[in-house]
């Protein structure tokens, strides 16, 4: 076993060595330099007489590996290219020394593409990149351009920054909560705790009765333990007094620096770079430390990835979202293409290979969780179908709702919202809007938008992988569409689907219920392998939209039938479209289910006046989950000529576009023994159970009866899940040693423990402080390991 875990190490170390980026004869003499202190190491073990400090130090070292991109820093200076060549990082380097390049790194986990730097002099750049791209070995040669990425806060007061001496206050909550004692509710010493009103509503802050319910879960000792988040925005104050014990070094790095990536997230002091630290505080704000409010998941590690500054690349971004995939659980992004109601973007090639890799390959092959903000784009009427993370079917895409379950000012509807959590409506409203910790020596009550949506969201899933680490990608979404709740029955807008899901385009499937979907998740099933079906839709001709008119387009799916990636159970459904049109944001895209259900994917936008169309655009929808996909699907594209003013449209125009080609794509799995019902609905989907419904309500009605919103709406509330209901399967047992150090029943120390407890070693600069903290590592070892 330690042979073994030598072996790890010494590759760990001559990876860790190549990516340093020094001359050959360097790098090569650094590697046999490391491996020759590795044999012996390996002897001094065989002779018991190496110290399991420095064996359990080694570890930690060889554990971080160099990761490095471009930086934004460099662009104005340099031209970047990302390379897919053969030969892996040899090869790379060679193919940069002779075209007088700059080596810098393999982007991120994506295997054999590769990171080269060139100057700005260059004279013909167009043949010098044709000839870099005829290469032997080479598969492309993409240049990196920069692109604006915004983070997730609608326009709004200026966050006022309250110093925490003067946070503490004798408040009537906390009378109440000292006179109203019971297991059933947590105390927290926390001055701002009680204002927390999302986690728990309670006293003052208890207008509404509507919270996250997350109570039960805490009171089950389910508090993130063992998981780790990060926040990849303009970094993470890990000094912060609220988020030092939770901090994780190998959850962070800055990819902004200069000369590749340093390990430090430290961001800018300013309020414009508190944004990270923020959404960070409201995953793992610690508990009980006299000082500001509590994080969901009060345990979890917590890690910040700085790219947020300024412009980024597509690689960039791939780097940050394959960033230690293996150790990383959730990634949180409360960012993306601007809300201003003109601009379409997404995820550029690297970024989509990046998402697709993480779910295959991050945790394990279960799949990273990355939880993206839905958008605040409201008031300029932007619609998220414009918003290409969004659209992907691997992000978790995550709105807002008021403190009584109304759609938030700012929030965007789509059909690819998967849910919501509670942030508040606005500034001057009954409660305080998300109270959380803030870079330096402060608190703030007014957190707003879906930028502080997604990282509760976070949390909460959070105590749902401690609770169930099996869990894959796929079964997180899958217990967000059985357990969300619909928080306001009277808003306009809710659709049961065939399946008996309730969907909304400003909800998603509703809000997010820690308790509820813990206990679901303590027993959850893993759902069976995904499917994949495409089918490109012959349009003969052009479709010509003309003013004022629409094109439909009818598809008659068999949804891979007969074949081995047949589905019969849907879950993501995705339309790549290329459409011309005069005026974009005069268009909608609607999409309609064999099964009647109506997705606007997307709506029109009054201040995008661009006439570039959608170009190979996909589009995505969650409200078909669970339909049989068999049937006419029917593709509705319009123009509304007139919603955008600055196109200065023509009366006698002839044509204000055409439907070029379109291609759909049904994502879900295959049950043998399915049955498909036609007629009257027989079940709701809700509360991870199917309920009879007690109306006679058909499938292919637009909306259902506003009755049995409400019917199901009160059952959901009645049925509240309390902490009795929540029954944790039998975990391993852990104690505790020096160092805030588990050791499991075997007495093993769990690797992200051991890999974690190197930031105690890394943050210390001193030489006392160091011998203080191999002293430290060296009662750990004795105590508890072999």
């Amino acid at each position: 076993m330690k042979a073994r875990r030598l072996n790890v190490w010494a590759e760990n170390w001559r990876e860790s060595v190549v990516s340093l980026g020094a001359p050959g004869a360097r790098v090569l003499a650094f590697i046999a330099l490391g491996e020759r202190f590795l044999l012996d190491v390996s002897l001094s073990m065989a002779t018991g007489s190496m110290s399991s400090a420095v064996l359990l130090v080694l570890a930690c070292l060889l554990q971080r590996r160099v990761v490095t991109t471009e930086g934004h820093h460099g662009t104005n200076r340099h031209v970047f290219y990302a390379v897919h060549l053969d030969g892996g990082i040899r090869a790379a380097r060679v193919l940069a020394v002779r075209h007088g390049l700059e080596f810098i790194q393999q982007v991120g986990s994506l295997k054999g593409i590769y990171t080269l730097r060139d100057s700005r002099g260059r004279s013909d750049r167009a043949t010098f990149e044709k000839r870099l791209s005829t290469v032997p070995g080479v598969h492309w040669v993409q240049r990196q351009h920069s692109h604006y990425r915004e983070k997730r806060v609608p326009v709004t007061r200026k966050g006022h920054i309250t110093p925490h001496s003067s946070q503490r206050r004798e408040s009537e909550t906390c009378r109440q909560l000292e006179e109203n004692k019971s297991d059933q509710f947590l105390t927290f010493n926390d001055p701002l705790w009680p204002m927390q009103w999302e986690l728990f509503a309670q006293g003052e802050y208890n207008s509404s009765g509507f919270d996250l319910n997350v109570m039960p879960v805490w009171n089950n000792n389910i508090t993130g333990n063992g998981v780790v988040v990060s926040i990849i925005d303009d970094g993470l104050d890990y000094t912060n007094k609220d988020l030092k014990k939770n901090f994780e070094a190998l959850a962070s790095a800055d990819l902004c620096a200069s000369h590749g990536v340093s390990p430090d997230p430290m961001p800018i002091q300013d309020e414009e770079n508190s944004h990270g630290t923020r959404c960070a505080g409201e995953v793992a704000m610690e508990a009980n430390n006299s000082y500001c409010g509590v994080g969901i998941a009060f345990n979890a590690r917590i890690g910040g990835i700085r790219l947020l500054v300024g412009h980024v690349t597509d690689a960039m971004e791939a780097t940050s979202l394959t960033f230690n995939n293996h150790f990383i659980d959730i990634y949180v992004c409360s960012w993306g293409p601007r809300d201003d109601g003109a601009e379409m973007d997404g995820p550029h090639s690297l970024t989509v290979q990046a998402l697709r890799l993480g779910t295959e390959k991050g945790r394990g092959g279960k799949g990273s969780i990355f939880v993206w903000a839905a958008g605040n784009g409201g008031m300029l009427h932007d619609h998220c179908g414009a918003d290409g993370y969004v659209n992907s079917i691997y992000s978790i895409a995550i709105g807002a709702a008021t403190q009584t379950g109304e759609p938030t000012y700012f929030g965007e509807a789509c059909p690819g919202v998967m849910a919501v959590t509670l942030t508040g409506a606005g500034v001057g409203g009954p409660l305080p809007l998300i109270t959380v910790t803030s870079i330096g020596e402060g608190c703030v009550t007014h957190f707003p938008g879906t930028s502080s949506a997604a990282p509760i969201a976070a949390g909460i899933l959070a105590l749902v992988l401690e609770v169930n680490p099996k869990l894959t990608w796929r079964d997180v979404q899958h217990l967000i569409a059985n357990t969300a709740k619909i928080p306001d029955p009277k808003e306009h807008g809710w659709n049961i689907n065939a399946a008996g899901y309730h969907v909304h385009h400003r909800y998603g499937f509703g809000l997010l219920d820690a308790g509820l979907m813990v206990q679901q998740a303590a027993h959850f099933n893993t759902v069976a392998p995904q499917r994949k079906c495409m089918q490109e839709v012959p349009l003969h001709t052009n479709r010509g939209l003309s003013p004022g008119g629409g094109v439909s387009v009818n598809i008659l799916s068999e949804a891979c039938h007969g074949r081995a990636n047949e589905i019969n159970t849907l879950e993501h459904v995705q339309v790549r479209v290329n459409i011309r049109a005069v005026c974009r944001g005069d268009l909608s895209v609607s999409l309609e289910s064999p099964g009647g259900t109506v997705s606007l994917l997307l709506d029109t936008r009054p201040n995008d006046a661009s006439t570039s169309g959608l170009e190979n655009w996909t589009l995505m929808t969650v409200h078909c989950w669970g339909e049989q996909p068999r049937g006419l699907w029917t593709l509705r594209v319009t123009d509304h000529k007139g919603t955008v003013r600055s196109c200065m449209r023509p009366s006698e125009e002839k044509t204000a576009g055409a439907v070029l080609s379109v291609t759909l794509i049904l994502y879900g799995t295959y049950h043998p023994h399915r049955t498909t019902h036609k007629g009257t609905l027989q079940s709701i989907v809700s509360m991870g159970l199917h309920h009879p419904i007690p109306y006679r309500v058909y499938q292919r009605d637009r909306y259902p009866p506003l009755d049995l919103i409400e019917w199901v709406y009160q059952m959901e509330r009645d049925r509240k899940v309390r902490s009795a209901d929540i029954i944790i399967p039998p975990r391993p047992k852990m104690r505790k040693l020096p160092g805030n150090v588990v050791v499991d029943r075997n007495g093993q120390i769990p690797s992200r423990t051991l890999q974690s407890h190197r930031v105690n070693v890394e943050r210390r600069s001193s030489a006392t402080s160091s011998h203080a903290a191999v002293k430290e590592l060296h009662e750990t070892v004795t105590d508890g390991v072999e």
